[in-house]
């Protein structure tokens, strides 16, 4: 039978026909006939012997007949549509004269070293080279068993290659070090700058049976460390280990800054870097066993001055005023309690301030002590020093008081024919400086930190509220001796009235009816609390020093709204307080009280302008008190504004109160309460005037 030979790719059949001319006629071509068996890719035609070329396409270096070579086309190996990488030459083609036939199957293969691929030898021996003939539709296919072999076949081949392959990819995963020394590096170092022992330790060797947290919290300790910061370096390795330097900024409670340049020890260890720690990890040269020790010498404490320069925590300017040293406080041996709070290098014995200024600024008016830092071991041993820092001495505290308005308050109050306490502050109203501040006796700042019910001192707040609604000093206004109000009966100091009457009148005498029926009638507890406000209510003041400022609470009925309004609600205050409202009126803005002017601290509280409105109606009724009012008697020299009150405190049918004056004559605003005086032109006033006649104008 003769053989059909296909030719090159891209040769047509006419070209063919030159070289290779079938021995009988083609088969003819018909329209009508149909092969018996649908062709099947796996049931492909199969050649009974292998195909042997003609010596005429034979190159040299070409397989010669009967000499198969592994990996070539051979009998029972059928790739269906497969074409060679790079190639459009389908499979099992006759590769053009000269070129060497190419195995299908070789190409996926010889990746693998030393993997061989067992193929069929050829049936039966050389054959005489003919071409390649199409079959007979009738001639009968592969069996079912020899396609299960070639299907066991192909599988085996798969699972060697994917078992070689992973065999191999897994030995390197094992092998392979994880990490880098730097990655170690950074990560100890990144726990230890959080804090965070429990994470050092995972990336560590020769931790102590107590974990890392104790060795580190330790020197810490024994350093009085505020704050650490870490800083990596370089990293070096030499085979197995290396060695990562970075640099540690320690921030101590004595005020110095220590920095020195720390090193990890690093090892590889089960294909891992780890930090090999020591306790030289923590500072070079520690071992076991060692600690740090810390002496000092502290220098000579800085100064608490005057606005002028006046040395004021001096024993010899607290003589003069001993008001002062509620300012200042005074200087105390510390308790080992107290050392502790501060820190190392603080120890029982040293000199620390105690209250006022001197705690507040302790470490500003300490200065910084000289300060050795060794490396201790066993029985005190000294080891090594390690650290050297030379003393700092401390800077003075500067503060707004002026000396002579001090003691001209001291000396109105010590003068005072009243044996109540008295407290008073003198603020400058163009600044807010407090420029006094004197109580009798000593003991708890009650100047500063008091808190006391305003009684008619608030009817400033009150009345400026009523003018913001359009009510001005000469607005008609009634003033009965009792009002009643959701069932509660609310009288003015001895049933004094005056019937119908103008609101500065009402002012000037301080009719509680007034006021009360005002607040209940045109106000709220809304705009009667932004009007506190304004004047520093619950604003945060920033002396220095602890202090307070007035505190107004909202009303929740209509009593308690008038109560408020003049004075007998929840409202609270102190002589700080309301000393910056009568300023405010003077100046025309809030300014949250100063004390500490160098170095300053920061304010929270900012100014809060008065509107003309206000002003215009207030300014006038706080001189009718002084020349018509309750101050008329008094005797007040000229310039003066201001306004008395009684505040009623404690339970009873006739309850004790408290009697204030406050207000202002040119850039001093005051304010004076005379605890359980009574009224405030009787007790508090005289005081005022006395300490105005003083300070000279």
């Amino acid at each position: 039978m003769a053989r059909f030979q296909p030719g090159p790719p891209g040769q047509s059949q006419a070209d063919l026909g030159a070289q290779a001319q079938p021995a009988h006629p083609v088969w003819p071509a018909s329209a009508d006939w149909q092969p018996r068996e649908a062709f099947q890719p796996r049931d492909a035609f199969q050649p009974r012997e292998a195909f042997q070329p003609s010596p005429r396409y034979a190159a040299p270096g070409t397989p010669q007949p009967g000499t198969p070579q592994p990996g070539t086309f051979q009998s029972g190996t059928f790739q269906s549509g497969t074409s060679q990488p790079g190639t459009s030459q389908p499979a099992g083609a006759i590769p053009p004269p000269g070129t060497q036939p190419q195995p299908v199957f070789a190409a996926r293969v010889a990746a693998v070293p030393s993997l061989t691929v067992q193929q069929q030898q050829p049936v039966g021996g050389p054959q005489p080279a003919q071409a390649l003939a199409l079959p007979k539709p009738q001639e009968p296919q592969p069996t079912r068993r020899k396609r299960r072999r070639r299907v066991i076949t192909t599988v085996i081949v798969v699972v060697v290659l994917i078992l070689g392959l992973a065999a191999a990819g897994g030995g390197y995963l094992l092998l392979r070090t994880r990490g880098t020394p730097r990655q170690t590096a950074v990560s100890y170092l990144s726990a230890w700058q959080r804090g965070q022992y429990a994470a050092m330790a995972k990336v560590s060797v020769n931790v102590p049976s107590t974990g890392l947290a104790v060795p580190i919290q330790s020197a810490a300790t024994e350093l009085g460390v505020r704050s650490t910061r870490l800083s990596l370096g370089a990293v070096t390795t030499n085979g197995g280990s290396g060695l990562a330097r970075f640099t540690v900024t320690d921030d101590l409670a004595s005020g110095h800054v220590w920095t020195y340049q720390g090193q990890l020890q690093l090892i590889k260890q089960n294909h891992r870097w780890w930090v090999n720690w020591s306790p030289s990890a923590i500072y070079p040269g520690l071992h076991a066993g060692e600690r740090f020790a810390l002496t000092s010498a502290w220098p000579a404490r800085a100064n608490i001055l005057a606005a002028g320069g006046t040395v004021l925590s001096s024993p010899a300017t607290i003589a003069q005023s001993e008001s002062l040293a509620l300012l200042t406080g005074y200087i105390g041996r510390a308790t080992a309690k107290q050392a502790k709070a501060l820190g190392a290098p603080y120890r029982a014995g040293d000199l620390i301030g105690i209250g006022g200024i001197e705690q507040a600024y302790q470490s500003q008016l300490a200065g910084r002590p000289s300060l050795t830092i060794q490396v201790v071991g066993p029985g005190k041993h000294l080891d090594a020093t390690a650290e050297k820092f030379a003393a700092v001495p401390g800077k003075p505290v500067r503060t707004s008081i002026e000396m002579s308005v001090q003691l001209a308050a001291a000396h109105a109050i010590v003068t005072a024919k009243t044996n109540k306490p008295v407290d008073m502050v003198v603020i400058q109203p163009s600044t807010g400086h407090v420029l006094a501040v004197v109580e009798r006796p000593g003991g708890f700042d009650r100047a500063l930190e008091g808190i006391f019910p305003p009684g008619s001192t608030f009817k400033v707040i009150t009345a400026s509220a009523l003018a913001k609604r359009g009510m001005t000093p000469a607005s008609p206004v009634q003033c009965p001796a009792t009002v009643t109000i959701d069932g509660r009966t609310i009288h003015n100091a001895d049933n004094e009235h005056l019937g119908a009457t103008n609101l500065q009148q009402a002012f000037a005498i301080s009719c509680n009816t007034t006021f009360a029926e005002l607040a209940v009638s045109r106000l709220n507890g809304r705009l009667l609390g932004a009007m506190a406000r304004v004047y520093g209510f619950n604003a945060t003041p920033s002396l220095g020093i602890p202090a307070t400022l007035g505190s107004f609470s909202a009303p929740h009925s209509p009593i308690d709204l008038a109560a408020d309004a003049f004075g007998q609600g929840t409202d609270l205050v102190n002589p700080l307080s309301q000393a910056a409202v009568a300023a405010a009126v003077e100046s025309g803005t809030w300014r949250s009280p100063e004390l500490v002017i160098s170095p300053a601290p920061r304010v929270l509280a900012k100014p809060r302008k008065i509107s003309a409105t206000v002003l215009n109606t207030l300014r006038p009724m706080m001189r009718a008190v002084v020349t018509s009012g309750t101050a008329a008697g008094v005797g007040f020299p000229p310039g003066v504004y201001g306004k008395t009150g009684t505040a009623e405190y404690g339970t009873g049918p006739n309850p004790k109160s408290h009697g204030w004056f406050i207000g202002y004559r040119g850039d001093l605003a005051f304010a004076v309460i005379v605890e359980g005086g009574g009224f405030g032109a009787d007790s508090a006033a005289p005081i005022a005037n006395a300490f105005l006649r003083s300070v000279g104008p």
